[in-house]
């Protein structure tokens, strides 16, 4: 069957011509107030799809509480030939012509991909997905279980009752539903098993009997103090309860959506292919819609430039964003690039200043504002900047609350810096990846704090023998003066590690830089072999390349005191073996 299967698809690239690009194809684009709906097929498919889908958002709303409006409404693509689908998804995503939908997300939108199908079968591909979504978007925190149960609220919507059973030796109490978290292994895209279905249960069944309750809950999830929240139900009576639940049909909202459709140029629909593939990670793909000299294909082209990264993009996007300072993407984009040249950065600075303007529910874009402010030395005009962006996308409060730490950082707050960026640390993570970069800005930050506060200590040492000497010099008759003081030197430590697996580091440390060697001007690297076993403690290291010998002992003392959360590799614990080197340096 997978060969088979295999066969159709490429017979979709090699033998159906390509409709999408024809000149007489018509386009329509579809509005609503949460959804923007591009599609080849009729206008009234794109308003029976969009009216679905926010129909869908209504029951959501109604169950878990409103959610905020998006700077930019889900992007839906409603494709009329199986080709043109199969051809927008990312590489190696699973998506075939027997595929209903799929969800991807770009650097600055969300994008719903669909083949000509029916609201149900679209909605059974990405519904789930788009629970998430949502639920992210409301809350800063979502417990596992209520992802689960959200996702798929938003999903069966209208749909008939799944009598699927539990048997019950696959049962979780309801306390244990509360608070499991998901394992090394899963997958959202995996098939509903039993902890998808008794969460969809249990969020029904306390919809249904103590509604305020879950207000409550889903309210107090909007705070810094939500990891904390309890669900206010009595858990070993709403076991025997969940049991014995017969699940019932999840009403679709009510109304009448307000959708407006106009036909789309071909040009500008060039525009809109192209932001997909950009979304699918076919960058190279996206640059061939991106072809014409309209300011929208210019300013398109700036953006991708940047996205693909080379040493043009800077200037590039800087001239873009100077001849377009209405376009408040393009602002954003070229302001959230990474740089250390002042007049670049103050520019940047400009750019956020319109994107906020232009782009006043993004989140993300006040962040950056507050990212450039902090490295101009304007940390105390960052901070409300933050307070706004955590506000308005709280789907991004970790990233938003480590930029505050530095924000507080540069304000030498440091213990409200530490607390911050640990804080950020806690918060849910897009992925495992995202956690682990998370857990080495965390321990960053509390670096940066520590040389800090080693380099105050060494300047006050100083000012008191000074200040010692001074006396001593009134007291005495008079000597020659001494020689001027030499400039104070720091020693830093650095490190970096390479891996074969994806590792997340819970306890770094660090050895002493002995004051004598920092004076003595000695610095280098030493590598080691770091043997970490399944408890996540090194069970061994060994030096394989030294710089610095006289801090070899020092060095791999300090290696065997690191604390890694534990690999699990196909369900299991597993030792991991990494190389670990701490760079030895003095400023």
């Amino acid at each position: 069957m997978r060969s088979l299967r295999t066969f159709a698809c490429a017979l979709l690239f090699f033998v159906i011509p390509m409709h999408a690009q024809a000149p007489n194809v018509r386009w329509f684009e579809a509005s609503s107030g949460n959804f923007r709906l591009f599609t080849d097929t009729s206008e009234v498919k794109a308003q029976r799809l969009l009216a679905d889908l926010e129909l869908r958002l209504v029951a959501f709303q109604s169950a878990l509480g409103p959610v905020p409006k998006r700077q930019f409404p889900i992007e839906v693509f409603l494709f009329k030939h199986t080709e043109d689908f199969v051809s927008s998804a990312p590489s190696g995503s699973g998506v075939d012509m027997y595929s209903n939908a799929f969800f991807v997300t770009g650097p600055d939108r969300m994008f719903v991909v669909a083949q000509d199908k029916s609201p149900e079968d679209i909605a059974n591909d990405i519904g789930h997905t788009l629970g998430h979504v949502f639920l992210n978007r409301a809350v800063m925190w979502h417990p596992f279980w209520l992802e689960e149960g959200a996702g798929e609220l938003f999903r069966k919507a209208g749909r008939g009752p799944d009598g699927k059973r539990v048997p019950p030796e696959d049962r979780n109490e309801v306390a244990d539903l509360l608070r499991i978290v998901p394992s090394a292994t899963y997958k959202d895209s995996d098939p509903a098993g039993p902890f998808r279905i008794q969460s969809y249960r249990l969020l029904r069944l306390v919809l249904e009997e103590n509604a305020a309750a879950l207000r409550a809950y889903v309210n107090a999830l909007k705070t810094e103090a939500g990891s904390d929240a309890k669900l206010a139900i009595k858990e070993d009576a709403m076991t025997e309860r969940l049991n014995q639940y017969t699940e019932t049909r999840f009403p679709m909202g009510t109304g009448t959506p307000e959708i407006q459709v106009r036909e789309v140029p071909a040009d500008r629909m060039s525009i809109h292919r192209g932001d997909l593939l950009v979304a699918s990670r076919q960058t190279l793909a996206a640059g061939n819609w991106y072809e014409g000299n309209s300011d929208e294909a210019r300013a398109a082209r700036a953006v991708l430039g940047k996205i693909v990264g080379g040493t043009e993009s800077i200037p590039i996007l800087e001239r873009v964003a100077r001849d377009f300072p209405d376009r408040g993407l393009v602002q954003f984009h070229f302001g959230n690039i990474a740089s250390s040249d002042g007049a670049v950065v103050e520019l940047q600075v400009q750019a956020l200043r319109r994107a906020v303007q232009l782009l006043p529910l993004m989140g993300r874009a006040h962040a950056e504002l507050a990212r450039v402010l902090t490295i101009t030395g304007r940390a105390e005009e960052a901070l409300p900047s933050l307070d706004r962006a955590v506000s308005l996308e709280p789907e991004f409060a970790d990233r938003f609350y480590l930029l505050r730490a530095e924000s507080l950082l540069a304000l030498r707050r440091y213990d409200e810096s530490s607390r911050i960026a640990k804080f950020a640390g806690t918060l849910p993570h897009a992925d495992r990846v995202s956690a682990a970069q998370f857990d080495q800005g965390v321990a960053l930050v509390d670096k940066k704090i520590q040389e800090i506060r080693d380099s105050a200590e060494r300047v006050q040492v100083d000012e008191l023998r000074s200040s010692i000497q001074q006396e001593a010099a009134r007291r005495e008759p008079p000597k020659p003066p001494p020689p001027p003081p030499s400039a104070t030197r720091v020693g830093l430590i650095d490190y970096k590690y390479e891996a074969t697996t994806a590792i997340e580091i819970l306890k770094p440390a660090f050895p002493d830089y002995p004051e004598a060697l920092v004076k003595s001007g000695k610095s280098g690297s030493i590598s080691l072999q770091v043997n970490i076993g399944v408890d996540g403690h090194v069970t061994s290291a060994g030096i394989t390349d030294t710089q610095f010998p006289e801090m070899n002992a020092a060095t791999i003392a300090a290696a065997k005191d690191w604390i890694f959360k534990p690999v699990i590799r196909n369900g299991q614990p597993a030792g991991v073996v990494i190389k670990l080197t701490f760079q030895y340096s003095i400023q």
